[in-house]
């Protein structure tokens, strides 16, 4: 349908950016970025920036462009081109075959719609490898720690004992087991690894390896035990996750006896003592021979733990996941807490019972610190937060800053409303 002459049409695009969104629309820099994670708004914001800028700069030509280059490469061999996917896997397969139309002296013929042959194949980390931290995670945490430290900020570098694309087989030897043997599998995704001379082996280098990657940024090495616990629930109905060769065959050693098999994080510790007393043993001499590690090469070397309350609630969680000779103030410099469960709850009171748990363990404000989960904003996480600042803590730290990205938090936070009225 023809316009007539002269007729302006007006078309409306509804966008409400975020305040990052916002922020990298209003920025005058020549070249300028947005990066974040997934659901970010990165795509959105570069498209409306496309948008704005076309209006601003009428008459004027552009580029947008993308890699899709480094997608693919080909070979030629006679009047056969080979195009090979660089994605790995069946993510290849997804790449479409396009043409341009015949000619007299040219006839294309391609071998389907899109590539194919692409397998996903069972990719699985390398224990032996030095440094265990690859290219990618080595050069990114120096320019995430050099740039902290340039802000006049400290920083931790932490672990946990899950382990992307670990082997689960039992010869391996690295993966916590239930009684039946099925390795302990953690759908971030991840391997829940054990506390074996094997494992441990493993673990000690990548810790090694983050301390000099914060030496290289100019920081005194920081590092943290992110809950370095055995799994704390029997999610696949057989038990608790204690069974693997290593820690069955020391038991056995140690007491003469089998380890009992427990089918519950609910049982009444009396009724298993062996079990109570060996089981955080073997966190205690893990740790411990990763500090005596790393210290070899940074004397100076600062470790915390971090105990999460939450899934440690039962009396048998909290007796076999806290080694109490070996996690105490003259051996740490911080003992970091956290509970997102009683925090999604929305529950106070067990937050601040988390809070208030290092005292009894004796360690005093200074070297205490608190972790407060912020992905939901309808919860009480702030003054979860004030509550563990009002202690004196050496630090609160939110978890995570792409989080805090993600849904816009405002700096500075806020400390509080107060209001107060006389009645009657």
């Amino acid at each position: 349908m023809e316009r007539p002459v002269g007729e302006t049409k007006h078309r409306e695009i509804e966008y409400s950016p975020l305040p990052s969104q916002r922020e990298f629309h209003r920025s005058a820099a020549r070249f300028k970025g947005f990066s974040g994670p997934i659901g970010s708004g990165k795509s959105q914001a570069l498209c409306h920036e496309a948008i704005r800028l076309s209006y601003l700069n009428p008459g004027r030509q552009g580029l947008i462009g993308a890699p899709t280059y480094t997608a693919i490469r080909a070979s030629a061999s006679g009047g056969v081109l080979t195009i090979y996917s660089r994605s790995m896997g069946t993510d290849g397969n997804l790449i479409t075959i396009e043409t341009s139309p015949n000619t007299t002296n040219l006839t294309i013929q391609t071998s389907g719609a899109t590539l194919t042959g692409g397998v996903d194949g069972s990719w699985l980390t390398d224990l032996q490898a030095v440094p265990r931290l690859n290219r990618a995670a080595r050069d990114w945490g120096q320019s995430f720690f050099t740039a902290i430290n340039g802000y006049g900020l400290d920083g931790v570098a932490s672990f946990s004992m899950e382990l992307a694309n670990g082997d689960p087989l039992a010869s391996t030897g690295i993966a916590q087991r239930y009684p039946d043997q099925v390795a302990v599998e953690l759908n971030t995704p991840s391997l829940q690894t054990n506390f074996s001379p094997t494992s441990a082996a493993f673990w000690q280098q990548v810790y090694l390896d983050m301390a000099t990657i914060l030496v290289a940024a100019g920081m005194r090495p920081y590092l943290q035990f992110g809950e370095v616990q055995w799994w704390y629930k029997p999610d696949d109905g057989s038990g608790m996750p204690f069974y693997d060769a290593y820690t069955t065959s020391t038991f056995q050693a140690q007491y003469g006896q089998a380890l009992t098999v427990i089918t519950t994080n609910t049982i009444d510790p009396t009724t298993v003592p062996n079990e109570v007393v060996f089981l955080p043993g073997l966190i205690g001499a893990f740790t411990s021979q990763i500090m005596a590690f790393v210290r070899a090469t940074y004397p100076t070397c600062r470790f915390e733990v971090l105990y999460p309350t939450d899934v440690n609630s039962t009396p048998f969680n909290k007796l076999i996941n806290y080694p109490t000779g070996e996690w105490t103030p003259a051996i740490l410099d911080c003992r970091k807490t956290e509970s997102f469960g009683f925090t999604l709850e929305r529950d106070l009171d067990l937050s601040a019972t988390t809070i208030a748990t290092g005292t009894a363990l004796g360690f005093p404000p200074s070297q205490r610190s608190h972790l407060v989960g912020i992905s939901d904003p309808t919860t009480a996480w702030l003054k979860e937060a004030m509550l563990a600042k009002g202690a004196g803590f050496e630090s609160v730290v939110l978890f995570a800053l792409d989080q805090f990205c993600l849904i816009g938090y405002e700096l500075p936070l806020s400390t509080g409303m107060r209001r107060s009225m006389q009645l009657g």
